[in-house]
């Protein structure tokens, strides 16, 4: 009897060091399942979009530099934050920071625009494009703002329509070249566009679209806006 004891609660607890193993198992498997979001998009808020920079600092001994202040709106599941100014197509500044805010030196009388990368070891998520005009006289003329992109996603139609607005420092005229993607396959491309909307293009449901619009003066002075929507499920 005592010997059938023995083996009844052996087994007992063999088959309890099983489940117990098996639970274990199955919540770490769950855990490596679960992955963390991708970061949302984070919104920059100074300097003012479209407009000269009216908070700025002067750099001592340096009449043709300025401490210019970048902020922006936390983005969830953000790690950290990659900020970059253009000048044109060329760089001018970059720099990766945890914070929402970073401080950077830019040259007096130039139209810049800039956007900020929200990240975390899912992936990353690139803002809107914003610009600004630095202080400081121009020499020639001033490129011309970024455009600021609207969307509207026509749901009963299926239709997208894109507007934007483009202002210039000079007062110039201003040309747009247009390309937008889906899923980076080119479904429309414009060159010295002259109007500012575009309508009636064609969607698919839950697919990534990419807006671009080059603004272009009569100088050969021009800016890039860029942003990357998504349409409707």
């Amino acid at each position: 009897m005592i010997y059938k004891a023995l083996k009844y609660f052996t087994g007992i607890t063999l088959v309890l060091v099983c489940l117990n193993s098996c639970d274990k198992s199955t919540s770490t498997e769950t855990e490596k399942q679960v992955e963390k979001p991708v970061p949302t998009k984070a919104t920059g808020t100074l300097p003012a979009n479209g407009e000269p920079c009216s908070e700025f600092e002067p750099i001592p001994n340096d009449d043709t530099k300025v401490s210019i202040l970048f902020k922006w709106d936390a983005a969830q599941n953000a790690v950290n934050y990659e900020l970059k100014v253009l000048l044109g197509n060329e760089q001018a500044a970059t720099t990766t920071i945890g914070a929402h805010e970073a401080t950077v030196t830019l040259d007096r009388g130039k139209t810049y625009t800039w956007s900020v990368t929200s990240k975390n070891e899912a992936g990353n998520t690139v803002s809107d494009t914003y610009s600004f005009t630095t202080p400081g006289l121009s020499e020639g003329n001033y490129a011309p703002y970024a455009a600021e992109i609207t969307t509207e996603f026509e749901t009963v139609n299926k239709f997208l329509n894109v507007s934007w607005i483009g202002t210039d420092e000079d007062g110039d005229d201003l040309t747009y070249d247009v390309l937008i993607t889906e899923n980076e396959t080119i479904i429309l491309e414009e060159t010295d566009f002259i109007n500012t909307y575009i309508s009636g293009i064609g969607y698919t449901d839950d697919t990534s679209y990419n807006i671009n619009i080059v603004s272009k003066d009569g100088t050969g002075n021009f800016s890039v806006s860029e942003v990357t929507i998504n349409s409707p499920e």
